[in-house]
């Protein structure tokens, strides 16, 4: 079966390393140069690190993270409203380990290393004529494919050549990402200050603390340049000892730093004739559970197995059953992650003290439904 996977991320390079273990031999390209600028920090949850034992890789990994332990919601002012202990998930599944994107992305890149991997390389024009693909590529090249998986992340080219403009979800929020030292912050520990009109995260890993600074868009917070490292400080002024801590960490004005912009998109067909949507090109996550990488991980792990029990003649059957046994599941989860922003990224300072008040009752399975009920539930 000839595969041409769009996109190099988490969920197409686990699908690659997985088609590869089955004997298959698809083609990946991606657009950036490298891997070299592959992101920042991610939880992955046993729903998508389980993929790697098959792969053998996991032990590498669990070397190579930071076990989440613990994790704090703290007010606007830095006081304690709760801390949850992550045993009962942990001891039970398995742990959430933090990393670095592009740890997990050469981790994955380790398991494919003599597959056809094209870098600097975009995917220009599709044709689906019932029988197979045909795919002209940015480099002038023109190649046929049984199967097209579109693995191109939230604003996939593949999603809109073929099922046109999907459905954004807008929180209107975004914020500055950078890192500070792990000596710097409690190390195996999530902390996420819920303030009102701004929020403070921060993530240990094993190569530093990644730190998100969010608040609404609609002012001159999203703006670069001159100014922006005072307009950071000043807007999470007085959020306690910690978060001071990690704004003096701040680069300078003329450093590149990462604006996130807090949006998710769900596509309403995953699949159309040998075309097939894959991670955060299906269903993009806000980061608000960390769950996104998982379930790219997982929905990998259900494409490979669909693929490997059969041929091009029933490849849309197996594609439909990819669909069947993913959708309903990766979209609860999505709606779970957007009633967590809907509570963590709240403007009035009253709603967010009612806020913090109902949180102290809140066990962490309450926090997440569907994301622990997902735990118990076969894919």
């Amino acid at each position: 079966m000839r595969i041409l996977i769009v996109g190099a991320g988490i969920g197409g390079m686990t699908l690659a390393a997985l088609l590869k273990q089955r004997s298959y031999h698809p083609t990946l390209i991606e657009r950036a140069p490298d891997f070299e600028h592959a992101g920042y920090m991610l939880g992955l949850w046993p729903l998508g690190y389980r993929v790697l034992h098959g792969l053998g890789l996991y032990e590498q990994f669990a070397a190579e993270t930071l076990e989440c332990r613990h994790y704090e919601v703290r007010d606007n002012h830095g006081e304690l409203v709760k801390h949850w202990s992550m045993a009962p998930i942990s001891d039970r599944f398995g742990p959430n380990l933090s990393c670095t994107r592009p740890q997990l992305i050469k981790l994955l890149h380790s398991a494919i290393d003599d597959l056809d991997l094209r870098f600097n390389t975009t995917l220009e024009t599709l044709y689906d004529d019932g029988e197979t693909a045909t795919v002209a590529f940015s480099d002038g090249r023109t190649e046929t494919f049984d199967l097209v998986v579109g693995a191109d992340g939230i604003h996939s080219k593949v999603r809109q050549m073929i099922f046109g403009d999907q459905p954004y979800y807008h929180t209107n929020w975004g914020g500055w990402v950078w890192w500070v030292g792990l000596d710097q912050v409690p190390q195996e520990t999530f902390i996420e200050h819920w303030g009102a009109g701004r929020f403070f995260g921060i993530y240990p890993t094993t190569q530093g603390a990644g730190v998100y600074a969010g608040a609404p868009v609609t002012d001159d917070f999203s703006q670069p340049g001159p100014g922006r490292t005072q307009r950071i400080r000043d807007r999470f002024a007085g959020m306690g000892e910690l978060v001071e801590t990690c704004l003096e960490s701040l680069p300078d004005d003329n450093s590149d730093l990462f604006f996130w912009k807090l949006s998710d998109v769900r596509a309403k067909e995953w699949t159309r004739g040998r075309v097939v949507l894959l991670g955060d090109a299906a269903a993009g996550f806000l980061p608000t559970a960390g769950i996104g990488a998982s379930m790219a991980m997982e929905s990998a792990a259900v494409l490979a197995d669909e693929l490997s029990r059969t041929n091009t003649q029933f490849l849309e059957h197996a594609l439909a059953l990819y669909v069947k046994r993913r959708q309903h599941r990766v979209e609860s989860t999505q709606n779970d992650s957007r009633h967590l922003a809907k509570m963590m990224f709240i403007k009035s300072a009253t709603v967010s003290h009612i806020r913090d008040v109902a949180t102290k009752f809140y066990s962490l399975e309450q926090l997440a439904g569907s994301i622990a009920k997902a735990f118990d539930e076969p894919i």
